[in-house]
This record gives structure tokens, C-alpha cells and sequence, in this order.
């Protein structure tokens, strides 16, 4: 889905960066192909704390 408001899909841009970063970054590194919505949750939840914080 769309995370932009209508007619302006220039703010869709920087989500998709992100999600392509967390994809790439942890799901995708670790060879992560199945797993329980727990363990997506705290996966998530740690890379948003990384990239704010520690990433930069």
C-alpha cells in the first residue's frame, strides 16, 4: 500500500528506502525466510533503534 498522500508520490520515496534497508539489512543478511510475527516484531523494533541511533 501507499504510504503517500494523493498526488504526491515523491513521499512514498523515503519509506520504500527504509523497508528496502530493513529487508536488506537484517531479513534478507541473516538468510531469514520464515519466522514467527514475534520474532519480526523484535527484529523491526531493534533495526528502527539501530538506524535512528546508532547508524547514523
Amino acid at each position: 500500500m501507499s504510504m503517500s498522500r494523493k498526488g504526491t508520490p515523491a513521499d512514498n520515496s523515503p519509506i520504500e528506502t527504509f523497508h528496502s534497508s530493513l529487508k536488506s539489512e537484517t531479513f534478507y543478511l541473516d538468510d531469514i525466510y520464515r519466522t514467527t510475527n514475534a520474532c519480526v516484531i523484535n527484529i523491526v523494533e531493534e533495526y528502527i533503534y539501530y538506524y535512528n541511533n546508532v547508524r547514523i
